[in-house]
């Protein structure tokens, strides 16, 4: 097996076993919602609907951005590869101020974890979805400095399709949350 499989081979390790640490909360998640389902709508309701939606956008518009970044990457062009690195940045950030804005307006009304199960649920796995947020960012800065100081080939830029891949993957953990958390009252 060569480098670049092993490399990709590890990705997807990686990726499957949080996948499977995300569907055993989504499977708690939904039983506890199929037995309390007055307290989850209740708390849906608590949740600040256009903070969701704007992080939602925030991480999909940095998939397209991460993806043009493969695109520029692959066709030499190394200083749009960056600015795109740049904003997957920049929009990762701000998903990461406004869940912090959010969390901190929910402390500010008394709805921590243990209030109720669904918030407890909440902070457990919006929280865990934001370290792999700062996961994410942390892998796009090491690609980003890689990008510029020029040590990532645009004929064979690995690095930065499997830092993708696994933004990717953050993203869609998202799309399954936000739903669950914003819109099913």
């Amino acid at each position: 097996m060569n480098e670049a499989r092993r490399y990709h081979l590890a990705v997807w390790i990686v990726i499957a076993s949080e996948a499977m640490l995300f569907a055993g909360l989504f499977a708690l998640y939904w039983s506890y919602r199929s037995e309390y389902p007055q307290m989850f709508a209740r708390g849906v309701g608590r949740d600040v609907q256009w903070m969701g939606g704007l992080n939602t956008f925030l991480l999909l518009t940095s998939s397209f951005a991460i993806a043009w970044s493969i695109l520029m990457m692959r066709a030499a062009r190394l200083r749009a590869a960056a600015w795109s690195l740049v904003a997957v940045l920049v929009l990762g950030g701000g998903f990461l101020v406004f869940k912090l804005l959010e969390w901190g307006e929910h402390i500010h009304e008394g709805l921590v974890p243990g209030h109720s199960l669904f918030f407890t649920l909440y902070y457990l796995m919006t929280g865990l979805h934001a370290l792999h947020v700062i996961a994410g960012l942390t892998l796009v800065t090491w690609v980003l400095l890689r990008v510029r100081a020029r040590t990532l080939s645009p004929e064979r830029p690995i690095a930065l399709e499997l830092v993708a891949l696994y933004w990717h993957f953050v993203d869609i953990v998202w799309v399954f949350l936000w739903p669950m958390f914003y819109l099913m009252r």
